[in-house]
């Protein structure tokens, strides 16, 4: 059976701007789940700092890491991704109990906070080419 083929081009670009304003809506959308993910990181670390760790909150963050992973370049937050997927690779690693090994995780929240909190899109120039080096540094000092 042949797919029918719309020979209105005009239909085609419709789309697209339809596409590309989705996704532009989207993207205003992203940045206030990305806040709110952020939030929570915040939160269960303060948690962490009164209460103490312990696998489930381990758990728990790399829950929210994940989606923070998952979502961001989506919507052209390419460095919120790479900093989610050192986030969520460093949690992995081992239960991050230590106090150094707490400090790294610490750092992955606070970096995060501070993309977020200046919407720094792409992935954030020359600033998130350090700040990238700097997390890949620490957590392969960690692994050591």
């Amino acid at each position: 059976m042949a797919i029918p083929m719309d020979d209105a081009p005009d239909d085609f670009e419709s789309m697209i701007a339809r596409a590309e304003a989705a996704v532009e809506a989207l993207r205003e959308t992203y940045r206030e789940q990305l806040a709110e993910d952020v939030a929570s990181l915040c939160a269960l670390w303060s948690r962490i700092e009164s209460e103490g760790v312990d696998q489930a909150k381990l758990d728990e963050l790399h829950s929210i890491a994940h989606n923070i992973k998952g979502q961001g370049g989506s919507f052209g937050y390419d460095l919120v991704t790479d900093i989610g997927a050192s986030f969520c690779a460093y949690l992995r690693g081992s239960p991050r109990m230590a106090p150094n090994e707490l400090a790294i995780v610490s750092m992955h929240i606070r970096v995060l906070k501070n993309v977020s909190d200046n919407n720094i899109t792409g992935d954030g120039g020359e600033t998130g080419v350090r700040l990238m080096e700097k997390l890949r540094q620490l957590t392969s000092c960690a692994a050591k």
